[in-house]
């Protein structure tokens, strides 16, 4: 029996946690074209492939044609790679390979089989957080004279002694003990009877 209580307290405390975890919406991966001696695309052949990403953005590098490498470097592109830098090491055609930039910060790369032509750089910016905004207020209208504005009552005072229920600031609390004794008897009751049933 005590098992079961332990099992649904668990299901009631995980449910917060996993309705968080299912909201968060999965980031899409960006996409980058290897080709014949460029990223991006042929016109950044020799050039710098330049790509803005957010901080847990997964990048898939897609080969279309020969065999290259994405390889990371340092801002002046001549260490390659750095002290724990991300490398593919050799990618075929029709292959891809995928990394997620989770620090904000500048990634340069480049393929070693071709260095001098195909360089990329991507830029992570961090994400974004939602700020609350202050509600309008509204103008006020006409020329009238204002009219009287209602005081508000006076807050009771908490009784002291006596029974404990009349304190409304406790009211919350019960109702929450009660729901919660509930649900955990009448799982133990579900589980007690199924068990039951299964005896001989």
């Amino acid at each position: 029996m005590s098992r079961v209580i332990y099992t649904l307290v668990g299901l009631l405390a995980m449910g917060p946690v996993l309705l968080w975890g299912s909201s968060r919406a999965a980031a899409a991966p960006v996409p980058i074209e290897a080709g014949n001696l460029y990223f991006c695309n042929a016109s950044h052949q020799g050039a710098v492939c330049e790509t803005t990403v957010t901080a847990g953005d997964t990048v898939t590098w897609n080969v279309i044609a020969a065999v290259h490498t994405v390889t990371q470097c340092d801002d002046s592109f001549s260490t390659c790679p750095p002290a724990g830098g991300f490398n593919s090491g050799p990618v075929g055609s029709g292959s891809s390979f995928s990394h997620t930039f989770d620090t904000p910060g500048v990634y340069a790369y480049h393929c070693s089989f071709h260095p001098a032509d195909m360089k990329g750089r991507i830029t992570v910016q961090a994400a974004a957080t939602a700020t609350p905004t202050a509600a309008p207020t509204a103008a006020p209208t006409g020329t009238g004279t204002p009219s009287p504005t209602a005081t508000a009552a006076p807050a009771a005072v908490p009784r002291t002694g006596g029974d404990a229920g009349s304190n409304s600031s406790t009211a919350p609390w019960a109702s929450l003990i009660i729901l919660a004794g509930a649900v955990l008897w009448a799982g133990a009751g579900t589980m007690w009877l199924a068990a039951k049933k299964e005896t001989p």
